[in-house]
């Protein structure tokens, strides 16, 4: 390195003093002898040590490149050009996500978030997502881990976080997601309107939705005969429904309640219950128990995975499910359907979503972090991640994928009439108590209108 300079400063050295003996040699008439004894004496000089070409000044990506030097009659001389090559920072985005997502697991939302994020940091190659499986609940879950995490230890934070509708009202509430710096939803018409509801929170972007689920009917054609059409004819063809009217979190009975006609706030925002809309939704459970359609044994079923479970053992043909689940589990025995709504009601309601949630503080991550969120809801990639991964896309254009699928039309459907779960506030009080009230008529405990006075009497 010590050699390459010294022969870089001679030959500096060398083309000044050709040039100044140019200059006094024209003045004084001898510049033909003078010039052949520098010339003859430069080229001695090459011959033992050649000029480099090129010098590196180190080891990354900075080169300087030396031009050819002209010498002209005149003593200009044309001066060393440095051409630095720019070098691209590098950041790792760190992804908590829940189990149904983990990219280690044969599952459908693994593997779509895994072919997703390969096509990202293939196109961005300074980018790298690091990944933390988190569970759904408990102490464990993310939205507890964050909310331990950001008093003690918020350097532990992930960048961004994926939450359920629900958990992500929570983050905000607690005060640790950021708002997000998006345009994405300045094209509201490509949106569906229950995406665009789920992200934001009093006027605030919080989110970006990048999944929705709903609830449907899923069922075996071959079992229930002929096609499904209103209530009324699936309440009369006397086979079980399978639902978990004693779990607290349910939303079946909710459901049935808002395709009614009712209500679940009033004016002022607050948890509502209007009576004889209640009534009547427990006249439906009612009727349907009458019919075998909601025997008293499913008072005894806790939880969804029992539902699956009979459904698959043969002893129930029509579920309520999430039509992700029925997306993960689907065979060809197996047809979904929307569950079906009354007259004069459009909205199908209860939908929930998956919001990507933003914790990163970090200037520069941060809207590493943002653009991401923007590409998983970006219409082209939503619609093959929701295709693979088995849920509802968050975006009305770029359907290519879905199109080739049977469940297209439904898709459709709901994705256009398809309303957000109300906030934590209401469905944490109502839900419970109408799920409460639907198990004491399947049980034959209370009358509906019984059930109903006593429901309402808990929400006041």
């Amino acid at each position: 390195m010590r050699k390459s300079a010294t022969v870089y400063l001679k030959t500096i050295f060398l083309l000044l003093s050709a040039a100044f003996i140019l200059s006094a040699c024209s003045e004084a008439g001898e510049s033909g002898s003078v010039f052949r004894d520098f010339l003859g004496y430069f080229q001695s000089q090459n011959e033992t040590e050649p000029v480099p070409e090129t010098v590196s000044q180190t080891p990354e990506a900075t080169v300087i490149t030396t031009q050819a030097a002209a010498v002209s009659a005149t003593p200009d001389l044309i001066a060393p050009t440095a051409t630095i090559e720019p070098t691209q920072e590098t950041y790792t985005i760190q992804l908590w996500i829940p189990p149904q997502f983990d990219t280690e697991q044969d599952t459908p939302g693994g593997q779509a978030l895994a072919k997703a994020i390969f096509e990202y940091t293939e196109t961005h190659p300074n980018i790298s997502i690091s990944l933390r499986v988190k569970a759904a609940s408990g102490d464990s879950s993310a939205i507890n881990t964050i909310t331990a995490a950001n008093h003690v230890a918020k350097d532990t934070l992930p960048s961004l976080v994926l939450l359920s509708r629900s958990d992500m009202e929570t983050a905000v509430q607690r005060g640790f997601a950021k708002q997000f710096n998006t345009n994405i939803f300045s094209e509201s018409g490509s949106w569906n309107g229950f995406a665009r509801q789920s992200s934001v929170i009093d006027n605030t972007i919080y989110s970006i939705p990048i999944l929705g689920d709903c609830l449907v009917l899923t069922y075996r054609p071959a079992k229930t005969g002929s096609e499904l059409t209103d209530w009324q004819d699936i309440l009369t063809r006397g086979l079980p429904i399978g639902f978990a009217p004693s779990q607290s979190t349910s939303l079946f009975g909710t459901f049935i309640c808002l395709m009614q006609g009712s209500k679940l706030t009033n004016d002022l925002g607050q948890a509502y219950l209007d009576q004889q809309k209640l009534t009547d939704t427990l006249n439906f459970f009612l009727t349907g128990g009458q019919n075998g359609a909601f025997p008293p044994s499913l008072a005894q079923i806790v939880d969804q995975n029992q539902i699956w479970q009979r459904f698959n053992d043969g002893t129930m043909s029509i579920i309520i499910s999430q039509f992700s689940s029925f997306r993960h589990y689907k065979d060809t025995s197996m047809a979904v359907r929307a569950l079906p709504l009354t007259e004069g009601v459009s909205e199908y309601p209860l939908v929930s979503t998956w919001n990507l949630v933003l914790l990163e503080e970090d200037g520069p991550l941060q809207e590493e972090a943002v653009k991401f969120a923007e590409f998983l809801a970006d219409p082209a990639v939503n619609d093959a991640f929701s295709v693979t991964s088995g849920y509802l896309p968050v975006r009305k254009n770029e359907h290519e994928i879905w199109q080739t699928d049977e469940q297209f039309d439904l898709i459709t459907s709901l994705g256009e009439n398809g309303t957000i779960i109300p906030n934590n506030q209401i469905t944490n009080k109502l839900i419970p108590v109408i799920n409460n009230a639907v198990t004491q008529v399947i049980k034959n405990q209370l009358t509906p209108a019984a059930a109903a006075q006593e429901a309402i009497a808990a929400v006041n």
